[in-house]
């Protein structure tokens, strides 16, 4: 683990130098206090990315979250497709990023897109019926968990943190455990 001016601490290679992203989160609350005021002022991004389906288009949320105050950082709201091609065409060179999704299929829509996302901040995925707790800020269906397990395969690295101050947790060891509980057969009754 290496550690910012502020203490927080990261896992390595989530700050990769072939990547523009600062950092790449999961959160269904989208662009929101975390992200802006403890992310942002943290990372001190040039440009906030909110690659998102349904706000992108839908105008009124798509306004909404563009006109968000982010700390003085530009605000793109775009789709999965949008953002896979702008990420390809390095349409944002030279910025420092901060990219947010809302679920861990969309994370794995963007990088079976060609984008490379070295290391991913699982950072909010609250709870809902059908999910069940990985962690007190991470819950989770099975759906989620194939989707980040093949997240994982394709060598991007999982972390949870919900703000910079408290310790990234690795979320690979977790899922493989998820995985060999769901495997489990039931016990056979008399």
């Amino acid at each position: 683990m290496r550690s910012s001016g502020s203490g927080a601490a990261i896992p390595f290679g989530c700050s990769d130098v072939d990547t523009p992203f600062a950092l790449v989160r999961i959160d269904d609350r989208l662009i929101h206090g975390q992200v802006t005021v403890a992310w942002g002022t943290w990372l001190e991004p040039g440009r906030i990315v909110l690659a998102n389906d349904e706000v992108a288009s839908t105008p009124w949320r798509r306004e909404l979250y563009a006109d968000s105050d982010t700390l003085g950082a530009a605000v793109s709201v775009v789709s999965l497709a949008e953002f896979c091609e702008a990420a390809r065409e390095e349409r944002w060179k030279g910025e420092k990023l901060l990219v947010v999704v809302e679920s861990p299929a969309d994370l794995l829509r963007i990088i079976e897109g060609g984008v490379r996302v070295p290391c991913a901040n699982v950072g909010g995925m609250h709870f809902a019926t059908g999910k069940r707790e990985l962690l007190p800020y991470v819950y989770v269906d099975d759906s989620d968990v194939a989707a980040m397990a093949a997240i994982a395969a394709r060598g991007t690295g999982l972390f949870a943190q919900d703000v910079p101050q408290s310790n990234p947790v690795d979320l690979v060891p977790i899922l493989a455990e998820c995985g060999r509980e769901h495997r489990k057969e039931p016990n056979a009754r008399a």
